[in-house]
């Protein structure tokens, strides 16, 4: 118990150290609220990566007006079309290891065929779909029946085959195609992206959501991570709202069926881990989810005769500081209720992240963001660390890892480890009250928690180092 406490008492100062922003500015506070107050967004979370560190981290305003929820650093936004950096670098990693050819036809990977209408012979490619150059059309009235209320009902492979195949119950070969060949005009779509997320989960056979779980997540430690609305604590999640007649609105959360084009949520300290490790050649800490010559592939121009921003599926975008303007790799993403920008400088080794629960435009707050990380004077920082306690002995050394999530939680846990075999498990109050206890089996076991008061619990995993969890 004495390790434990000891534990505990480390995590405990690395959660306030971390709701703590490093570099303060109140002028970019004042900057930052009145430009919510004009976009009408309800509630903001900001961050800045710089040289491999975090040194800004500040959020804003309410997550969920009605209960008078505020947003934390640990809030929970719907990322909308930000989600498409993720799955591009999981489709990226299966080029890396040579399970997907980017410049091979789809076909070769799929369990059925797809084609563009009148341009049978030319081929669909992984690269057209990062580039969205692959004649792929949204046709909304019928993806707007694949939203689901938290999370939607029907699967992503038949949400796939429904669209692209000609005997598919969404077919349609007018409204789901260009007329124009696979690589030739530049047109952005969101069901190609779908289409590039379901590359990746039908040429490995894991659904993609868990790949992204076990390949990107958890090697980033992005443990407020998620592709479904169902693996998080819903007062984690921040309300998405619209604005009118001078009144916010609430809307229900949702997900939609080609959830690989938007439907992952996150925090920004979870996304300042990916930022880094983007700017750092694929790696953070010890980890790593790309090489260098994978994240400069994607970070290049691809299709310069076509669109002078691309990348796959990073894109240039201009943003201005008070020296001039500077053309940042990224994204920005707008869905029902959401905002978001995400975008790196990798010449100046700098992210910047804005999450927002509102329709407004931000990039007004990513400029300032922007010239602050240019021209702020770094005070304090801190290094996110993948080696978390879990991995440590009472030495110090690394030992096999455990990762819990949703953390905070509150009617289940996950448990990310290597276990094979059944492991039984305690989980403790603060002061080492033993509550739950049980066992254990196989990847990622599902752990029902019993209603617990509001609080700090210690989880203790057989032959493993103890974890907090925090029940909200």
């Amino acid at each position: 118990m004495k390790n434990i406490l000891l534990t505990l008492m480390f995590i405990n100062f690395q959660l306030f150290s971390l709701a703590q922003n490093p570099n303060p500015s109140t002028t970019l506070d004042a900057l930052i609220l009145n430009e919510m107050s004009t976009r009408h967004f309800p509630g903001a979370s900001t961050i800045i990566v710089k040289n491999g560190e975090i040194v800004w981290v500040e959020s804003y305003g309410y997550a969920d007006i009605a209960n008078s929820l505020t947003v934390e650093d640990t809030t929970v936004f719907l990322l909308a079309s930000v989600s498409k950096l993720f799955t591009g670098t999981a489709a990226m990693q299966l080029h890396e290891t040579e399970i997907i050819d980017l410049d091979a036809d789809v076909n070769n990977y799929l369990p059925w065929s797809v084609d563009v209408p009148n341009f049978t012979s030319d081929s669909i490619t992984a690269r057209q779909l990062m580039t969205h150059t692959a004649s792929i059309n949204d046709n909304w009235e019928v993806m707007s029946s694949y939203y689901g209320y938290p999370d939607p009902t029907i699967s992503l492979s038949n949400c796939m085959e429904n669209y692209f195949t000609n005997s598919g119950s969404n077919y349609n070969a007018s409204e789901n195609f260009f007329n124009t060949a696979p690589g030739s005009t530049y047109n952005y779509s969101n069901m190609g992206s779908a289409l590039n997320g379901y590359l990746v989960e039908a040429s490995t056979g894991i659904s993609f959501d868990d790949y992204c779980d076990n390949n990107l997540f958890d090697q980033l430690c992005m443990v407020n991570t998620a592709w479904y609305f169902s693996d998080f604590n819903p007062n984690q999640v921040a309300t998405p709202y619209y604005f009118q007649n001078g009144s916010y609105f609430a809307i229900d959360h949702y997900g939609f069926a080609d959830y690989p084009n938007g439907q992952l949520r996150s925090t920004v300290l979870d996304i300042g881990n990916y930022m880094i490790a983007f700017l750092n050649g694929g790696t953070l800490g010890n980890n790593s989810i790309l090489s260098p010559a994978s994240v400069n592939e994607m970070l290049s121009l691809q299709i310069p005769t076509i669109d002078s921003v691309t990348g796959l599926n990073w894109l240039k975008t201009t943003l201005y500081h008070s020296g001039g303007e500077e053309m940042l790799w990224g994204h920005s993403g707008g869905e029902q209720g959401v905002s978001t920008y995400l975008y790196i400088d990798p010449q100046n080794d700098i992210g910047i992240c804005l999450l927002t629960n509102g329709e407004g435009e931000g990039l007004y707050i990513c400029d300032a963001l922007y010239d602050r990380a240019l021209n702020m004077t770094v005070n304090n920082s801190f290094t996110p660390d993948c080696t978390t306690l879990s991995s440590l002995d009472d030495y110090g050394n690394r030992k096999d890892e455990i990762i819990i999530y949703p953390n905070p939680a509150n009617d289940f846990i996950r448990i990310q480890t290597n276990i094979t075999e059944a492991a039984w498990y305690n989980i403790y109050n603060i002061s080492g009250q033993l509550i739950l206890s049980g066992n254990v089996n196989g990847p990622n076991p599902h752990i029902k928690l019993p209603q617990l008061a509001v609080g700090l619990y210690i989880f203790q995993l057989e032959n493993k180092s103890p974890q907090l969890i925090q029940i909200k």
